[in-house]
C-alpha cells in the first residue's frame, strides 16, 4: 500500500558560515572528461499535477558510472592524494595530479570504504582514474550485481560481509588502521572524520553549480533523498552559497520509511542524531543507512523546513512513471534510490487525499520543483520489473 509521512521542521532556520567553493567547480572544468549532466524538464507532467515546473537532474550519466557518487570520489579523492604530495586545494586542478611526481604519490594509497552500492562504485572507479588502490566491504544483503558493478574496475577488492552498514563502516575502519598506506575514504563522518566526508559534500556541491545555470529560474522546492546525508547536505551549502536566505527554495529530506534516521531525529527533536538499530531492509539501497553523518546532520537540520519518508511501492510507481512519461516528456531511467525524491513529491502532487501535504509544503501552479536522480538501473532485474511488468497507470 503506498504510503508517505511528512514531518514539518521543530529547528529554526540557521544561515551556515561559508566559504567559497569555485575551487570544485575549477577543479572540474580541468577535467577533460567532465561534462554536465542532463536537466530533464517534465513540463507536461507539470501541467498535469498542477505546477509550474518539475525539473529532474538526471545523473545516471555522470562520469559512465551509472550514478552521482564519481563527484564526491574523485574531488575528495584528488584532496587527499594532492594534500600527501603538498599540493595547494585551492588551486588544484587534474592536471597537477596525473604528473609524474604526484602519481608515484597516489600508487601507494590504497582507499578503504563501505558501501552499499554507488559510493563504493564512485570510489574504485576514482581510485582506477588516479592511479590508487581501492578496498570496499558491502553490507550483508547487497546485491551481487552491486558487487560486480565494482570488482570488474581495476585495482579494487570487493567482499560482502555478514554485518549491517554501520558495522561495516567499523570493519572498513580497523582494515585501514592497519595499513600505514591506507586512507579511509567514508562518505560519512563522525567524531574526529570529518575532512574527508568534507571534502565528499563540497564535490557534490557540482551538482548545484550545474543545475542552477540550467534553470530558467531559481526553484521553488527540492526534494533530497537521504542516505548518511552527504548528498543532501552538499546540495543544501550549494544553494546556500549561491542565493540569499530568503531566495532559497523549501528544502525537504526523503528517506525511506524502514530507515528514517533523519526523520526519527527530527521527530525526537532535541537537536541531536539518532539512530535506527538493527539489521535495516529497502530496496533504496543506498538510503539505506542507519545514522546520520555528523557533518550532515547540523546543516540539514538548520536548512530543512520538512523531513518525509516513503514506501516501497510509492518509490516503485515513481520509478515507472520516470520511465513512462506524459507525452513528450523525456524519459528518465532512475533505480530504486535515485527517484525516491521524485516518487515522493510525486504521490503529494497526483494523490488528491494528500491535499493537506500539498498545502503544508505550499505547493501551487507556482512551484518550479528541482529534484536529483542520483542513479539509473543500478539494479537491472529489479529495475525492468518495475517498470515494466509492474502496472501503476
Amino acid at each position: 500500500m503506498k504510503k508517505i509521512q511528512l514531518l514539518k521542521s521543530l529547528f529554526p532556520f540557521k544561515a551556515p558560515k561559508l566559504e567559497n567553493d569555485h575551487e570544485v567547480a575549477n577543479f572540474f572544468n580541468s577535467v577533460p572528461f567532465y561534462k554536465p549532466t542532463e536537466l530533464k524538464v517534465m513540463k507536461n507532467l507539470a501541467q498535469e499535477l498542477g505546477v509550474k515546473e518539475i525539473a529532474v537532474k538526471d545523473e545516471s550519466s555522470r562520469f559512465g558510472i551509472n550514478s552521482f557518487k564519481g563527484a564526491g570520489g574523485l574531488y575528495a579523492m584528488g584532496c587527499a592524494i594532492a594534500e600527501k604530495a603538498g599540493l595547494d586545494l585551492e588551486t588544484l586542478t587534474f592536471d597537477q595530479l596525473m604528473t609524474p611526481e604526484v602519481k608515484k604519490v597516489a600508487e601507494r594509497i590504497t582507499f578503504y570504504t563501505a558501501t552499499d552500492g554507488n559510493h563504493g562504485r564512485g570510489i574504485a572507479w576514482s581510485a582506477s582514474v588516479l592511479g590508487s588502490k581501492a578496498i570496499i566491504r558491502m553490507p550483508k544483503g547487497s546485491k551481487q550485481i552491486r558487487v560486480e558493478n565494482i570488482r570488474k574496475i581495476q585495482n579494487t577488492e570487493v567482499e560482502i560481509t555478514d554485518k549491517n552498514y554501520d558495522n561495516t563502516v567499523k570493519e572498513v575502519q580497523e582494515l585501514c588502521a592497519k595499513d600505514p598506506n591506507g586512507i579511509m575514504i567514508q562518505d560519512t563522518a563522525w567524531d574526529g572524520y570529518e575532512k574527508i566526508p568534507g571534502w565528499i559534500v563540497k564535490g557534490y556541491s557540482l551538482i548545484v553549480e550545474e543545475f542552477m545555470k540550467q534553470m530558467p529560474e531559481k526553484p521553488t522546492h527540492i526534494f533530497l533523498q537521504a542516505g548518511v546525508g552527504s548528498l543532501a547536505a552538499g546540495i543544501v551549502l550549494g544553494l546556500e552559497e549561491r542565493l540569499a536566505p530568503e531566495d532559497l527554495p523549501t528544502i525537504t529530506v526523503v528517506e525511506p520509511e524502514t530507515v528514517a534516521c533523519f526523520y526519527k531525529s527530527a521527530e525526537i527533536g532535541d537537536g541531536e542524531r539518532h539512530s535506527i538499530e538493527g539489521l535495516t531492509k529497502t530496496m533504496m539501497a543506498g538510503l539505506n543507512c542507519q545514522t546520520p553523518s555528523v557533518a550532515a546532520w547540523p546543516v540539514l537540520r538548520d536548512s530543512a523546513k520538512f523531513y518525509g519518508t516513503l514506501s516501497e511501492d510509492t518509490c516503485a510507481q515513481g520509478m515507472s512513471r520516470l520511465a513512462h512519461p506524459v507525452a513528450d516528456d523525456p524519459k528518465v531511467v532512475s533505480g530504486e534510490s535515485g527517484a525516491a525524491g521524485f516518487a515522493y513529491v510525486y504521490e503529494i502532487l497526483a494523490n488528491p487525499e494528500l491535499a493537506k501535504d500539498r498545502e503544508a509544503l505550499g505547493l501551487d501552479e507556482n512551484s518550479r520543483i528541482v529534484l536529483l536522480s542520483t542513479e539509473g538501473d543500478t539494479d537491472p532485474d529489479n529495475y525492468r520489473h518495475i517498470v515494466d511488468e509492474e502496472n501503476w497507470f
